[in-house]
Formats: structure tokens, C-alpha cells, sequence
């Protein structure tokens, strides 16, 4: 009679089949769920740091032109920064005081898209295929180049093959700034739209 009652006892005690196979299919489903938000956040933070590789290469030449005018141990007088379409580089041209130029360039997993000229809001930008800015020692502003002198340009690069980001450069300040995302997607949907037209 005991050993009966320790035998019952068992029995409620144990994992039936049917349980065990319900927590698996659990795990598995959370495993899958995990494994993708992990795959979106990878890229995520993939693309995010190569946007932070541009801003702060253009941010260091930009700082380094008010303070110095020497790059590498040379005497400069302008540094010319071109950017063309179709491209994932940045090229640097010092231009030295003898005449000479010492060039220079900055790659990543990026590819430039569109480069437009004199934009504003909701109106028609001018696309170029490649401009050059033009940076004096010293000074906060600088030129911008392509056919005719323009008061700014957005640029507008796509990341990793899977995002794209604009970034907006203003004759007055020549810095290179990221424009919101909400501003990048409207301005890529009107130019779209202006070109379907």
C-alpha cells in the first residue's frame, strides 16, 4: 500500500510529453523572435557608425582648417573637398603655397546619391554630378562649387547598401550637417515625385 501511494506520488511529478514539447516550441519562437531583433539592431548600429565616420572626418578637417594652416607638415592656402556621384569617397586637396597639391581621401560603405544645389524647402533642387568645396585657413565659411557659385547643398548618401542619410552643408558655416530623417524622406519623396512628373 505504501509503495503504491509513492508510485502515485511520482507520477504527478514528472513532466508529461506533451509539456515538455509546449516549452520548446516556446523557446524556439523566442529564440527566432531575438535572432531578428538582433539582426536589425546589428545593422542598425553598422549603419549608424559609418554616418558618424563621415560626420566626423568632415568635422576634424573642418576644425583642423580654422585652427592651422598646414596639413602633414605642408603650408597650405585652400583645402578643396570634392564629392561626386556614384561614389563612396571623399577627396581632400590641400593646395600648397609653392604651388604644389598634396591630395588626400576618405573611403567607406557608403555611396553618394544625389548631391543638390541651392536647396529650399518644397522646391525643385538642382542635381549635380560632383562639386568641390573650397575651405581658406581660418575662416568659418567656404565656397561652393559646380557651374555657378551656390549658398548650399544636401547631400545625400546611402549606407551599407540599406539606409540613406542627407546632410546639408550652408556657405556660411560649411559644416556638414545631418539633416532629420523626417526631412531626408520627404525631400527624397518630392524629388521622386518631380522626376515621375
Amino acid at each position: 500500500m505504501i509503495q503504491r501511494t509513492k508510485d502515485q506520488n511520482l507520477s504527478y511529478k514528472a513532466f508529461t510529453l506533451i509539456e515538455m514539447i509546449i516549452v520548446l516550441l516556446i523557446m524556439g519562437i523566442m529564440l527566432v523572435i531575438t535572432a531578428y531583433f538582433s539582426g536589425n539592431q546589428i545593422q542598425k548600429v553598422k549603419d549608424k557608425t559609418v554616418k558618424e565616420s563621415i560626420l566626423a572626418e568632415m568635422q576634424t578637417r573642418y576644425s583642423r582648417n580654422l585652427w592651422s594652416s598646414s596639413f602633414a607638415w605642408n603650408m597650405y592656402n585652400t583645402m578643396d573637398i570634392s564629392l561626386r556621384k556614384d561614389e563612396n569617397k571623399l577627396d581632400f586637396t590641400y593646395n600648397k603655397t609653392d604651388g604644389e597639391a598634396l591630395e588626400n581621401s576618405f573611403t567607406d560603405n557608403f555611396k553618394i546619391k544625389y548631391i543638390w544645389v541651392n536647396y529650399k524647402a518644397w522646391e525643385k533642387p538642382s542635381e549635380v554630378d560632383n562639386i568641390t568645396l573650397k575651405y581658406s585657413p581660418y575662416r568659418i565659411s567656404c565656397d561652393i562649387w559646380d557651374k555657378e557659385t551656390n549658398n548650399n547643398l544636401v547631400v545625400v548618401t546611402n549606407v551599407n547598401d540599406s539606409r540613406d542619410y542627407c546632410f546639408e552643408i550652408k556657405q556660411k558655416n560649411c559644416r556638414l550637417i545631418e539633416m532629420s530623417k523626417e526631412d531626408c524622406e520627404r525631400l527624397i519623396k518630392f524629388d521622386a515625385k518631380l522626376k515621375d512628373d
